[in-house]
């Protein structure tokens, strides 16, 4: 029997196995399902996702990057980056691990997708732009990185890139650059799912000569005559000339879910916590622009009395007419600097008192709107470059006082893009820039002058800030040794690059020892990447 029953098992298994091969292919296709991603969505969400994922931008930019250059400070998880301290070795390498995994891996599809497809060399091209971008982000801050052959798993079954020299990977930024440029045509299909510029060929192009601008600008400690031609070669191709060439993101008011993206994720932060989860303005910002009378402090931060959210609870109430601006210290946490304020009088006569944890500046109601932009390049900052520019004598340029004012016009006038912010007077701007009269004849302070406002500009874009101080050395901030009973982890050095993903020791050990050997073996924050030399 027993054998009987094995027999007949096998032919039953047998016949079973003939009929599952048979039409197999049908069989194993999903018949509401999609074979490919339609480019246009997968561009739509890499553009939101570079500033609206909340738990990245927490970890990288407001707790890491925008302390460091003294824009943030604070909230407990600020002390990554104002008091030089690891608290959670995750968080500098959280940006790595997203943008490799979801936002390369969806450009390097497009691109691969639309490669040989004539009617969409626009796609691709805007591609091809963006990911320089992204990877440029990355490279400055973490050093040598995986570029020739990352994302490549598939189809190429690269699963353990190199890491490629920062100096190599530069030169291939401008050579992509230049090609995605000469390649935008305005004859062919527009950028579809284009939430930068609605698929404008003309501001693409803009755009990618802005940032050929700013990568160029990189190099002026390690190669100026290499600086001088990209820089050069930028400007002649054609940059931003207005504020509608600005690159940003136009978020929407809606709140932080999972992978739910499209509301500004640095807002998301701020309002996922009472009293803005203690991210205060750093002094250091807030009385440079009080002393030079900088109209743009108050669509910054803002003074709020009551225990709950910035433009979501009804017991907050806005104060910042009748006090002073206040920034916390470098470091510190805000509810940590003792001494209350004291009391105020509002327009009504009424006395109110400000205690010692709500005295200090927070992001505004206008920044932290779960609508407010993020603004990726701004026209400003190609003014201040010009600026440089001129002062070096390069590109034919000489009147570097005029870029400089122009530089503070336009980012005034950005001002307006923050949901119901009030806007700045053409007499207020004038004032800002008689504080800078006579323009300096002296390089150096000249220097100051331009990128202490490049380092005003780039608020909230803390990643960029970071990147050109450690460029340009300006603004002079003292950097962080102990502030109340907190000290620096590192005795007063500040960190010049991020750390690699721990994961990398396991996943990719060879090469990851190889690119640490160049910086001298171990994973070290102290270390400058190649063009910070």
């Amino acid at each position: 029997m027993k054998a009987l029953k094995y027999t007949i098992c096998i032919v039953a298994v047998s016949f079973g196995l003939h009929s599952c091969t048979k039409n197999f292919e049908s069989l194993n296709t999903n018949p509401v399902g999609i074979e490919q991603i339609d480019p246009a969505y997968q561009l739509t969400k890499i553009q939101t996702g570079l500033s609206g994922d909340r738990e990245d931008v927490w970890k990288y930019d407001l707790g890491i990057a925008s302390p460091l250059i003294q824009h943030l400070g604070g909230a407990w998880w600020t002390r990554h980056g104002g008091m030089y301290q690891i608290l959670e070795k995750n968080h500098w390498y959280s940006h790595w691990e997203t943008v490799y995994a979801r936002e390369l891996t969806n450009l390097q599809d497009i691109i691969n997708k639309t490669s040989a497809d004539p009617e969409m060399v626009n796609m691709n091209a805007a591609c091809r732009i963006l990911r320089v971008y992204i990877f440029s982000r990355l490279t400055d801050m973490y050093g040598d990185i995986p570029y020739f052959d990352a994302v490549k798993g598939y189809p190429n079954r690269i699963y353990r890139p190199k890491y490629d020299k920062q100096e190599d990977i530069y030169q291939d930024f401008f050579k992509e650059l230049q090609e995605s440029v000469n390649q935008l045509n305005q004859s062919k299909e527009k950028v579809q799912g284009d939430l930068f510029y609605n698929g404008d060929v003309s501001k693409w192009k803009r755009f990618a000569n802005s940032l050929h601008l700013r990568l160029g600008f990189r190099l002026t400690k390690v190669n100026q005559a290499e600086a001088k031609k990209q820089v050069e070669q930028a400007l002649s191709s054609g940059v931003m000339s207005s504020n509608q060439d600005i690159c940003m993101m136009k978020h929407m008011n809606i709140s932080y879910r999972d992978d739910e993206l499209r509301g500004n994720g640095r807002s998301q932060v701020f309002k996922n916590e009472p009293i803005s989860g203690g991210f205060r303005l750093v002094r250091t910002l807030v009385d440079y622009m009080k002393n030079v009378h900088d109209p743009r402090l108050h669509i910054y931060g803002g003074t709020y009395l009551g225990d709950g959210i910035i433009g979501m609870s009804s017991n907050i109430t806005d104060i910042s007419k009748f006090i002073e601006p206040l920034g916390v210290a470098p470091g510190a946490m805000a509810w940590s600097q003792w001494g209350d304020y004291g009391n105020i009088t509002d327009d009504k006569g009424n006395s109110i008192f400000v205690g010692h944890n709500l005295k200090f500046l927070q992001p505004s109601i206008y920044v932290s709107a779960l609508d407010a932009p993020f603004f990726h390049f701004t026209y400003a900052e190609v003014e201040f470059l010009k600026a440089e520019a001129a002062a070096r004598g390069w590109a034919g340029l000489s009147n570097s006082e005029e870029h400089f004012l122009k530089g503070i016009q336009a980012s005034c006038e950005m001002m307006k893009f923050y949901p119901d912010a009030p806007s700045i007077s053409q007499p207020e701007i004038d004032q800002l820039k008689i504080g800078f009269l006579p323009f300096p004849t002296d390089f150096e302070q000249r220097m100051d002058h331009i990128h202490s406002q490049m380092w005003v500009n780039f608020f909230l874009n803390g990643a960029e800030a970071y990147a050109n101080y450690r460029r340009t050395g300006y603004p002079k901030l003292v950097h962080f040794t102990s502030v109340d009973w907190y000290t620096s982890g590192t005795g007063g050095i500040m960190p010049r690059r991020f750390f690699y993903p721990e994961s990398e020791a396991i996943q990719n050990k060879q090469n990851l020892e190889e690119a640490l050997a160049r910086i001298g073996g171990q994973n070290d924050w102290l270390k400058r990447v190649w063009w910070d030399k």
